[in-house]
């Protein structure tokens, strides 16, 4: 349910003769993904590359040995590792809210004065963080568990290679190229990551904001990436309702950088 009508607001404050106002484009800049990654997901990936001479050493002893314990030698530092990293992972949690919230004060500024140089109405004292909680959330859960799923993914390929390696004989400096990649895998899928949770949380704030305002119409900012998809490009300036929207909204397919533009109508 809106919150206020900006329309009728709008009427009160200007002798708008248009029937509609677009309000101005909001789009986040990368430097907010960067604070993502370099806050909540860098440090777990350098966790891992700290951890990886460690391994690659107690590799090299176990395959020079190849007793019956080496194996269970090298699982043992893998696991002191990742237990480590779980604990690192708990500290990063209000790292994560943190962010969240460092966005939602952005796009709220962003909002605050793109509505106020289309209609002349300032909203300052009508918004806070309170109104979004739900947005909020979703994001600091989600971007948890990614986390997490960084550092599991991380040490499952480390796993692998060492495990193979040992099984197969390859020698310790063909594996710790192998494991040295499993963590440049890791920072890349992180930074992926933070763009695109920076998208799905800016899109959130932005319906958020646009029903809160009783707006009901939109359009469709396609994000001109590199690797866009061809239909969500066709419906660039393309005006909707939340009943006429397609199934796939902006921001939220995987990687999608697409964005909703609030359109006031005035009947």
């Amino acid at each position: 349910m809106p919150r206020y009508n900006l329309a009728a607001m709008a009427r009160r404050q200007r002798n708008i003769r248009r029937s509609s106002i677009t309000i101005r484009d909001i789009d986040p800049p990368a430097t907010l993904a960067t604070d993502l990654y370099r806050s909540c997901y860098m440090p777990v990936v350098n966790a891992w590359a700290s951890a990886l001479p460690r391994i690659n050493s107690a590799y090299a002893r176990s395959l020079s040995e190849l007793t019956q314990d080496s194996p269970a030698d090298v699982r043992a530092e893998i696991d002191g590792a990742a237990e480590a990293i779980n604990r690192l992972i708990l500290i990063l949690t209000p790292q994560v809210r943190d962010w969240a919230l460092q966005v939602e004060r952005w796009y709220r500024g962003k909002w605050r004065g793109a509505v106020l140089s289309a209609t002349g109405v300032d909203l300052q004292t009508m918004l806070g963080p309170e109104d979004v909680r739900a947005s909020l959330e979703t994001t600091i859960e989600w971007n948890t568990a990614l986390i997490k799923d960084v550092s599991a993914q991380t040490q499952q390929r480390i796993g692998n290679s060492v495990f193979d390696g040992l099984r197969n004989r390859t020698p310790s400096r063909e594996v710790a190229k192998s494991i040295s990649e499993a963590t440049g895998m890791a920072r890349t899928r992180s930074q992926r990551i933070a763009s695109d949770q920076l998208n799905k949380l800016t899109s959130s704030l932005a319906e958020e904001r646009r029903r809160e305002a009783g707006i009901d119409t939109w359009k469709w900012r396609s994000s001109h990436k590199l690797n866009y998809r061809p239909e969500h490009a066709a419906r660039d300036g393309k005006e909707y309702t939340d009943a006429t929207a397609p199934k796939d909204r902006p921001g939220q397919l995987p990687y999608c950088g697409c964005r909703g533009q609030a359109v006031v109508k005035f009947d």
